[in-house]
């Protein structure tokens, strides 16, 4: 009999409701003594009360049971649903161990689920993958690991290696046929095949690796164009200072934010102009280095002032290849009507921050920058981790040994042993069971209830 394990998988903190889960074979005991449900039909919810020990009702549930074999980890499972208040959660969490249940540790639910053969690992790690997952192609391509399209390619791989293992050992065990070379021109194709399949992998997860999760979005201009206002409007609350005198943000300040699909690290710069003041001076040469780390740059100017030239000039300097959109801010005033030499190929934008007119053309244009300017992970057909590149170069390595000997037409056993250890890279990819250390090392990195 397995422990019975119970987490909350929910975010801890007050909410409108909690999940508890529970994986053991004490999973229809607890249906019966706390809840009163003796025989439950397995997933169908049921709206009860959690009785603890002494019979006191704790709160009004729903719950579902999850029959062996049919459920997540492949044991009898209980999910239930509660009130978020910690109180709550807690009680019930206790109540349950002191009937026999213990704390989960990180990962162990996926953990149960790999060791019962419902998912293999590469499925497991990308539940871990999809709840990191920092922009949507990335949920996307875990989405398809978990599918198995990645499992689906590693065992085509693993059922090439067989057949070609099986050819080289009918060459040994029967040397009197004469098989001919036409079977080596079976083994040669399959060979590269299987090279190519493995060198697709392997660069699909150098592509990924240049590839930003994350990209930076800076807003900068001379002191009270409005940076900071147009800052506040596009993170939806009120978070810079915002002040009529010049130089009021004498550093950087950042918020992550989602738009669209895509992961932005939006940055507030100090405004660009010459300043006797030291703290100043040094946040506006901070502005001017954070230029050449951004992906897109916001050059946010009064439209009520004359251009900046000069500050453009210097800001330009610093800018390399990075897409660049013109914020005409302060469209509420009446406009400055000197011409704009505005730079080659940039966006023009015209907002006022204040009154919120223009946003959302501006984060229409931005994400339009994004689409055209970077390639995402979309084009990707499996997400590859640093475990499965390391796994597939050593099968890259065996696979090309063994093209070597098979050339050279050295002993047929050589190729055999390049063959099995292409095979145990694979089986250690999606099922490594005896390397308990490993396992361990993986799942600890999950969140508890997962």
């Amino acid at each position: 009999m397995s422990e019975t394990i119970v987490a909350l998988a929910t975010p801890k903190g007050e909410s409108a409701l909690a999940t508890i889960r529970v994986s053991g074979d004490l999973s229809k005991e607890f249906m019966n003594h706390c809840f009163c449900i003796p025989h439950p039909t397995p997933r169908n919810c049921y709206l009860a009360h959690f009785r603890d020990a002494r019979g006191e009702k704790i709160d009004e549930v729903i719950v579902a049971y999850f029959e062996k074999g049919k459920s997540f980890t492949g044991e009898e499972m209980l999910e239930i649903s509660c009130h978020g208040n910690l109180l709550i959660i807690e009680t019930i969490i206790r109540d349950l161990i002191r009937r026999g249940g213990v704390n989960a540790s990180p990962g162990e639910f996926t953990k149960r689920a790999f060791l019962s053969g419902k998912i293999d690992l590469i499925q497991a790690e990308s539940i871990a993958e999809i709840i990191a997952a920092q922009n949507f192609d990335d949920v996307i391509l875990a989405r398809k690991n978990l599918a198995g399209n990645l499992s689906s390619i590693i065992k085509d791989l693993q059922n090439k290696i067989i057949r070609i293992q099986a050819f080289v050992e009918a060459f040994i065990d029967f040397p009197e046929d004469d098989i001919g070379s036409q079977s080596y021109d079976s083994i040669n194709i399959l060979l590269r095949d299987c090279k190519k399949v493995t060198e697709r992998l392997i660069e699909g997860f150098e592509r990924r690796s240049h590839l930003k999760s994350k990209f930076k979005v800076l807003l900068i201009g001379e002191p009270n164009a409005g940076k900071s206002t147009l800052f506040n409007a596009l993170i939806g609350y009120d978070r810079a200072i915002v002040s009529e005198s010049p130089g009021t943000t004498r550093d950087y300040i950042s918020k992550d934010l989602n738009l669209g699909k895509f992961l932005i690290e939006l940055i507030d710069t100090a405004g660009i102009r010459d300043t006797p003041v030291s703290t100043e001076s040094m946040g506006v040469s901070n502005s001017l280095n954070l230029i050449r780390e951004s992906d897109i740059i916001l050059f946010v100017f009064d439209s009520t002032l004359p251009y900046p030239a000069e500050m453009m000039s210097e800001c330009y300097q610093n800018v390399s290849g990075q897409s660049v959109i013109m914020v005409k801010n302060k469209q509420d005033l009446k406009s400055n009507v000197n011409s704009y030499p505005f730079p080659k190929n940039s966006a023009i934008i015209e907002i006022s921050a204040k009154n919120h007119k223009g946003i959302e053309e501006l984060v229409s244009s931005i994400i339009t920058v994004l689409n055209k300017s970077k390639t995402t992970n979309t084009d990707l057909d499996v997400l590859v981790n640093l475990r499965h590149k390391n796994c597939l170069e050593h099968i890259l390595l065996s696979l090309n040994n063994a093209c070597e000997l098979l050339s050279d037409s050295e002993d047929d056993l050589l190729i055999i042993d390049e063959l099995k250890s292409a095979l145990l890279e694979l089986n250690q990819m999606v099922s490594p069971t005896d390397n308990e250390s490993m396992l361990d090392s993986l799942f600890a990195n999950f969140c508890i209830g997962k």
